[in-house]
């Protein structure tokens, strides 16, 4: 088999797997190893082959990471939108102000908002913010 088929091969392979991991990372190196698999059919030795390989792939990965580094917001808690309003319900008491609620088919600990008096008595809150992993009831 000729060294050009190889190359393209493998980049086929890592198409197939990144369709199920989804992060762009093996489609930069498949871009790289299909390069080198043209090089290999232009005539261009191993070591020139596996130079631009390496060369490609290197910084089609670089290129990658640093667009998701400038692009990502690891602070933003856009999907904490949704939760807000939901109701929960007390499982348990472990002070006047502290509570387990029960959410989303798990426990949570829960705190009243400052402003909001204490109800043993009442089972079912409102969730008005959340805290890290903490939920904020009124």
């Amino acid at each position: 088999m000729e060294a050009y088929w190889i190359w393209w091969l493998a980049a086929l392979v890592l198409v197939i797997a990144e369709m199920s991991s989804g992060t762009f990372y093996l489609i930069a190196v498949a871009s790289g190893l299909a390069v080198a698999g043209i090089v290999a059919y232009l005539g261009v030795p191993w070591s020139g082959q596996t130079a631009v390989a390496a060369v490609l792939c290197s910084a089609s990965v670089a290129g990658i990471y640093r667009w998701k580094k400038q692009h990502t917001r690891p602070h933003e808690n856009v999907n904490f939108a949704n939760d807000i309003g939901q109701t929960v319900h007390v499982v348990s008491w472990s002070d006047e102000r502290h509570a387990r609620v029960s959410y989303r088919g798990a426990e949570w600990d829960a705190e009243l908002a400052s402003k909001v008096a204490a109800d043993a008595t009442r089972q079912a809150w409102c969730i008005k913010e959340i805290v890290g992993s903490r939920l904020i009831i009124e």
